[in-house]
């Protein structure tokens, strides 16, 4: 990439990285959480989840109003609530308080997603935009690794670790901060409000014939695809200790399935110009059928690369939750349809969050891990059917 873009890619990026740091530093925050308020399993799934109720609603609502009033002003806004909210955690006193913090950290989440998407869409060239927003979904599992390197480290300062683990994404917040305070507006955003194109759409636009059956695919992929995924990041210490894999105060698991699905996101960036769109996608629902099929009843060494895979696979398909929206929708409700998407996805994102703990004391990890495996089958059926192709698609 040339110097511009990489100033574009590292402003766009400065929140995606804190989502993945805030979104996966809760579940190592809670080992010292749970002792101090009395935690039992449905709050533990609620102070898990409301993260991702916040994006439920901050996804779509953000996102329309960054289609109505530019990207420049929201993705400035929005990593100021990073800071007050993340700094904010420090000083709750109940867990009721923490849960409200922590849904108005999902909302600010939830607005960054379509505001990064639409500011790396629209600046980059079309030789390079799929890459580009590839390395998004990298970004982001970098941030997740650094929270499970900060956060065990912290875990090490005693009792009140849970504070410091969970105002720690204030630090990154502050310098995307700064990064954002210079950045530029969008040229094909001003283009389409000087044009007019702005004032003959809204929110209700997304569910045009033209635009409807779109909506729908992606909304099913990012849903099917994060359910698990979530799920996994948020306990993943207590996942990999149910399945034998080391103990939850260990980071090596954590940190290791993190970094593939790292490598997975990087390694997906010339597969989506030399393959194309379609096959990544259904690829990597293949691959969590796979891994999941045989994790309930493989030895260590065999779980080790289950997950591994998935983590790979996945990671590599979860790079379409940025691309098709950026690509199937006009400057005018690109945002509006990323952000619906994701909203639709934290749905099940919040269900499976929320179920985890609960179905793991009461059913066991096999069967969680089997009903992770039944939703992936679902999300490969769904692709085979309608995952489109837009490689080489030119925007407007």
């Amino acid at each position: 990439m040339r110097r511009h873009d990489y100033t574009i890619f590292a402003y766009a990026n400065a929140g995606v990285f804190c989502d993945g740091y805030i979104l996966s530093s809760i579940g190592l925050a809670l080992v010292t959480l749970t002792p101090r308020f009395g935690l039992n399993a449905v709050t533990t799934g609620i102070i898990g989840a409301g993260t991702l109720f916040g994006i439920l609603v901050g996804a779509p609502l953000f996102g329309h109003l960054t289609d109505r009033h530019g990207r420049r002003i929201l993705m400035i806004a929005d990593l100021g609530a990073f800071v007050v909210i993340a700094i904010a955690q420090i000083f709750v006193t109940a867990a009721w308080e923490l849960i409200a913090l922590r849904f108005l950290l999902g909302v600010a989440i939830g607005a960054d997603y379509p505001i990064a998407t639409a500011i790396i869409a629209e600046f980059m060239p079309a030789a390079r935009r799929g890459a580009a927003l590839c390395a998004m979904e990298g970004v982001w599992s970098l941030g997740a690794a650094v929270a499970y390197i900060a956060g065990y480290t912290l875990l090490q300062t005693g009792a009140q670790s849970w504070k410091w683990i969970l105002a720690s994404p204030a630090i990154f917040a502050v310098i995307g901060l700064l990064l954002r305070a210079s950045a530029p507006e969008s040229p094909m955003w001003l283009a389409a409000r000087d044009a007019g194109e702005l004032r003959l759409v809204s929110f209700g636009t997304l569910f045009h014939s033209a635009y409807r059956g779109k909506l729908a695919f992606i909304s099913a992929m990012w849903l099917l695809q994060v359910v698990p995924l979530f799920a996994i990041y948020t306990y993943a210490p207590t996942v990999l200790a149910a399945l034998g894999l080391g103990s939850s105060g260990s980071p090596a698991g954590s940190i290791a399935i993190t970094m593939a699905f790292a490598l997975g996101a990087f390694g997906a960036m010339p597969l989506v110009e030399r393959w194309g769109r379609r096959p990544v996608c259904i690829g990597g629902f293949a691959f969590a059928v796979l891994a999941f099929g045989v994790l309930p009843f493989a030895r260590t060494a065999i779980v080790v690369v289950a997950f591994l895979a998935y983590a790979i696979g996945m990671g590599a398909a979860t790079v379409l939750e940025l691309i098709y929206p950026a690509e199937l929708f006009p400057t005018s409700i690109r945002a509006s349809g990323a952000g619906f998407a994701a909203g639709v996805s934290r749905v099940g994102a919040f269900v499976g969050t929320f179920l985890l703990p609960i179905g793991m004391a009461r059913f066991g990890v096999t069967a969680v891990i089997l009903g992770a495996c039944a939703l992936s089958a679902i999300g490969l059926w769904i692709s085979l059917l309608w995952a489109p192709e837009t490689k080489g698609t030119a925007i407007v």
